[in-house]
């Protein structure tokens, strides 16, 4: 399995650039964690089973975390923009949400069929940093993005970059590349935005 979480916590306790550390401190949440939760003390993981991750705010009350980790999950929200304003409500002033998307050029998502997603029938849009439209229903420009939830939402954007690590651009997107956790292969996009 991709083990995404497990593989980009592993690249981020390498940069010291970035204060990863803080961001995962006190209590949180881990939407969409499935078998690769955050291992950290006081993070509750909440996958489908648990109920609508779109709509996280009917299950927990206002300001309840300290952060908001999801990984591989806004993809397959209906409405990206309505997600991330759910999650915002559940965040405490100061908080972190830090989100990361497959990155549609790098995954093979700018290949979108009848079917959708080439690799995940599931996903609902794409995310780019360099393209603004695709075939998906749903397409997020990522610096457009930014800007919008940093205008019409109660957030700060701190990080926002596309991910790359160890991936091998000769094989591109011709296999998922992401799929094995040993190789350790990262192809999306990471934002990390804070509550204000």
């Amino acid at each position: 399995m991709a083990k995404e979480t497990s593989k980009a916590l592993r690249r981020r306790w390498q940069e010291s650039a970035f204060p990863w550390k803080k961001i995962f401190t006190g209590k949180g949440i881990d939407v969409g964690a499935g078998d690769d939760p955050l291992p950290f003390e006081g993070c509750i993981p909440f996958d489908w089973e648990q109920g609508d991750a779109n709509k996280l705010s009917t299950y927990f009350p206002a300001n309840a975390f300290d952060y908001l980790h999801a990984s591989q999950v806004l993809e397959h929200m209906h409405d990206p923009f309505a997600a991330i304003e759910d999650w915002t409500k559940i965040v405490k002033l100061g908080g972190h949400l830090v989100i990361t998307v497959p990155e549609m050029s790098l995954y093979g998502d700018i290949l979108w069929g009848e079917h959708g997603s080439r690799y995940n029938p599931d996903h609902k849009s794409t995310y780019s940093f360099g393209l603004k439209r695709s075939g998906a229903p749903i397409h997020v420009y990522v610096p457009d993005f930014i800007d919008r939830i940093t205008a019409e939402l109660p957030l700060v954007g701190l990080l926002a970059r596309v991910v790359d690590a160890n991936y091998d651009y000769k094989i591109g997107f011709t296999k998922d590349q992401t799929w094995l956790e040993c190789d350790g292969i990262e192809a999306w996009v990471e934002l990390v935005l804070r509550v204000k």
